[in-house]
């Protein structure tokens, strides 16, 4: 449920989270309306070739701890969005079927780009829906491939998105002075 917050309160409402109560159920459906939005997000010459793996499954999440340094956000989660790279890219292709047979060049570069908009457009939707989030990096591309069976062929693990309701509130992260990141010429 949206709560139509200003866009700024939440940005700064928006903290990383990596204890989740363990207890809060997100819908199927609710979490497609999230994604629904976030996929809004621009790519690269309008290609689209983000998609997304919602797992929610907590026997899954527990099978894929050990691929991300056993951290509690996969057990403790609603749920954990896995986006990856298509790297076919077919229109209207079922998503995270095996690959068709060709494997065009990796663009990983702007596929990570390309990834970091729609994932961060969810965190900020997901936030406005009353949920907290943590993006990661840190997790085992092939060993996730390989539990969650994916065409390696075809896809490239990117990004993982925990998302629930914080077991206790997050606390801001600390951020450089605006003018150690901005000049202007």
């Amino acid at each position: 449920m949206s709560t139509s917050q200003t866009l700024k309160s939440v940005i700064n409402a928006r903290h990383s989270v990596r204890q989740y109560d363990g207890e809060t159920v997100i819908k199927p459906a609710e979490l497609q309306k999230m994604l629904k939005t976030a996929f809004l997000a621009p790519s690269a010459l309008n290609l689209q070739p983000i998609r997304a793996l919602v797992i929610s499954s907590p026997v899954l999440r527990q099978k894929l701890t050990a691929a991300t340094g056993n951290t509690s956000q996969l057990t403790t989660a609603s749920a954990v969005v896995l986006f990856v790279n298509d790297r076919e890219n077919l229109n209207e292709a079922r998503p995270f079927a095996p690959a068709n047979g060709t494997k065009p060049a990796p663009a990983t570069t702007t596929a990570a780009l390309d990834c970091g908009l729609v994932a961060m457009q969810f965190m900020l939707v997901a936030k406005d829906h009353g949920y907290d989030t943590n993006s990661m990096t840190g997790f085992d591309h092939a060993a996730f491939s390989e539990i969650l069976n994916l065409d390696t062929d075809r896809y490239d693990p990117q990004l993982l998105v925990s998302i629930g309701v914080a077991a206790q509130p997050a606390s801001p992260a600390k951020h450089k002075n605006i003018k150690a990141l901005v000049d202007f010429r």
